[in-house]
């Protein structure tokens, strides 16, 4: 039998797999349960798929999704479907235990552990498959393994320690549940690291095309350099002094969070990262022969991008309905924001960011003193004629009409224009050409005529595909499919330079700047040394610059969310207003009020759907669910719940 499988299958499969009531059962899923399901190939290929099936979808970015949490709750986005969507409790501090979401419960924690046991229960039978080869068995085991890791990988940075087993499960059965709580998070971070080293010695360096999407050495070890960024991160490293979690212990006694800040812990995450790198699997896409813009934009349409080091096969309808202009034709919604803190943060062309005080609190996320560098000429008045040169990659676009573009959006770097759309700019969709998008209130893709609308009148175009044309109907095809980035090369990249920098700035200078340079080389800004040249041994100012380079470089991939909470400054990036263009604004003529500033609590009010977010200190973990306390009477619950 010939040896290929399509990973685009994962995707159909992952549709059909039934989930059981109790996430850590001894026994995997009915329909994989026959006596005869690892006596043949196709059966117990039909399994590893389903182990792959619990992997976190980060592209249903509009909040409605069980695993669509982290992008509409990040201060990078703001969503108009709020209702009872997970996103919108979480980010207005009305989630508690009892909320039901699937959101909550399922995506971020119950289906983790679903994953974690059909993992354990295919690598203990896989070896008894008698038309598997000793290679392939070796194989398949090892990608369970890795996605195993992944899984608890996963559980750990949404909700901190939690119950542990290694290569067991848990019987909830079992009438002594008082023996169960969570364990600390030292003890599960050092398994999970040396099961992702033991997975990349059995797995691949790479698959064939056909296999998109597959578990390779690469993958498990950068993920395992992201499990040892976040196990030196502040809030799991430390706290930073706060002591917030330094009382938490479980019904034995354990300390769960690591209090006292090791810094050596930087430096394995750096050794982590570093080991992907000297791999020499991976590059950025960066053709000499194509523009920056040209080159951003296809490493995030292409399926099989080269720096693309562990993906997700995705239909492209969740991404694109949520971020296509509605009224456009065919079923789009973009109702899925970029904020004006998102657009704020990238550079300009001359690689100077435009705010300067994007990280003091008198940014007040956009509302407050505007601090503007004279030096990176931006400026917020006056408006020009400018051709968007993201227009230019694709032939039905109008590439020599210029439209009147307010100046704050002209002369950025390029990543801004693969990245950012606004109020005014022409849509392509295949030979479909839409002019004057308009996100005012009654504009023809703008509130009042429509539900579905950018609360802040900005959408974000990462993974639009402009050649499909997607006003045809509303078949799966015609959106197109996706690689989803769960990690990739230039997240690497950063995780290396930023750990080197919180490790030692000065002795580890050349590998800092080598690899943060390779990121910046391909978005087509300069060196940041030659950009910045101050920030030479000054750890405060690569701790600021890196971290924005986080926000441009990674936006809309979910890791911002997780960024924020990490560093321990969500209490300031994710609360309060949230700031875009003044949309109750009747029109979007040039200079006008619909340019202003203005917060998206103030285009409604209460009588809108919006309120301003709210961040407390319990909001860096989410809270063990009610349902998971009543199945384990007496587990420890996350401080402030």
């Amino acid at each position: 039998m010939e040896k290929i499988h399509r990973i685009t299958s994962l995707l159909i499969l992952s549709l059909t797999v039934a989930a059981c009531d109790s996430f850590l059962d001894r026994q995997p899923d009915d329909q994989l349960t026959s006596e005869n399901v690892f006596e043949r190939e196709e059966s117990t290929w039909e399994y590893l798929v389903n182990v792959y099936s619990f992997v976190l979808r980060y592209a249903e970015d509009g909040g409605y999704d069980k695993n669509s949490l982290a992008i509409p709750a990040s201060d990078e986005a703001s969503c108009a479907y709020t209702g009872n969507r997970s996103f919108a409790l979480w980010t207005h501090n009305q989630l508690t235990p009892m909320t039901i979401h699937a959101g909550y419960r399922t995506g971020p924690y119950s289906d983790q552990y679903r994953g974690i046991r059909e993992a354990t229960f295919f690598m203990d039978n896989v070896g008894s498959c008698p038309e598997l080869t000793p290679e392939e068995k070796s194989i398949w085991s090892a990608e369970a393994r890795f996605l195993r890791a992944y899984y608890y990988t996963e559980l750990l940075k949404w909700n901190g320690p939690v119950i542990f087993n290694g290569d067991g499960t848990v019987d909830f059965n079992d009438p002594d549940l008082d023996k169960v709580d969570r364990s600390p998070w030292e003890t599960i971070v050092r398994w999970v690291a040396h099961e992702y080293d033991l997975a990349a010695e059995a797995l691949p360096d790479s698959w064939g095309g056909q296999d998109l999407g597959r578990a390779t050495k690469g993958a498990a070890l950068a993920m395992k350099a992201r499990l040892l960024l976040y196990n030196a991160s502040p809030l799991f490293n430390g706290q930073n002094g706060t002591g917030m979690y330094d009382g938490v212990v479980n019904r034995f006694g354990e300390q769960l969070f690591n209090t006292e800040y090791d810094r050596e812990r930087w430096k394995e995450a750096a050794d982590a990262a570093k080991a992907v790198i000297d791999m020499n699997q991976y590059s950025l896409v960066d053709d000499p022969d194509r523009s920056p813009i040209e080159n951003i934009h296809e490493a995030f349409i292409s399926m099989n991008s080269p720096e693309n080091i562990f993906v997700r096969q995705e239909d492209g309808r969740a991404w694109r309905i949520g971020s296509t202009p509605s009224g456009i034709g065919g079923t789009s919604y973009g109702g899925v924001a970029a904020t004006q803190k998102l657009v704020d943060a990238f550079a300009m062309e001359n690689g100077r960011y435009p705010i300067a005080n994007m990280e003091d609190a008198s940014y007040n996320n956009g509302l407050g003193v505007i601090d503007i560098d004279p030096e990176s000429g931006y400026t917020e008045t006056g408006y020009t004629q400018f051709v968007n040169p993201f227009f230019e990659l694709f032939p039905t676009a109008p590439q020599t009409t210029p439209v009147n573009t307010m100046n704050m959006y002209v002369g950025r770097e390029p990543r801004f224009y693969a990245n950012i759309f606004w109020s005014g700019q022409t849509w392509v969709s295949g030979t479909v050409v839409r002019p004057d998008i308009q996100f005012y209130q009654r504009g023809a893709n703008g509130p009042m005529t429509s539900n579905n609308y950018p609360p802040t009148g900005y959408l974000c175009i990462k993974f639009i595909d402009p050649t499909l044309n997607t006003t045809a109907g509303n078949d799966s095809g015609v959106y197109g499919y996706m690689s989803w980035p769960m990690i990739r090369y230039a997240d690497v990249l950063l995780m290396y330079a930023e750990a080197l920098i919180e490790y030692d700035c000065v002795a580890y200078q050349d590998e800092i700047l080598g690899a943060w340079n390779r990121v910046r080389s391909r978005a087509g800004v300069g060196n940041i040394e030659d950009v910045y040249p101050e920030i030479i041994g000054d750890h405060d100012l690569m701790q600021k610059y890196i971290r924005r380079e986080r926000m441009v470089e990674l936006c809309f991939e979910g890791l911002r969310y997780f960024d924020t909470r990490r560093w321990m400054i969500a209490e300031q990036e994710d609360n309060g207003e949230v700031v875009g263009c003044n949309i109750s604004a009747t029109d979007h003529s040039m200079g006008g009020d619909y340019w202003q500033r203005t917060s998206v609590f103030d285009c409604y009010g209460e009588g809108g759907f919006m309120t301003r977010r709210t961040f407390t200190q319990r909001n860096y973990l989410l809270p063990v669910n009610q349902e998971e306390l009543d199945r384990v009477p007496g587990m420890t619950q996350n401080p402030g719940w």
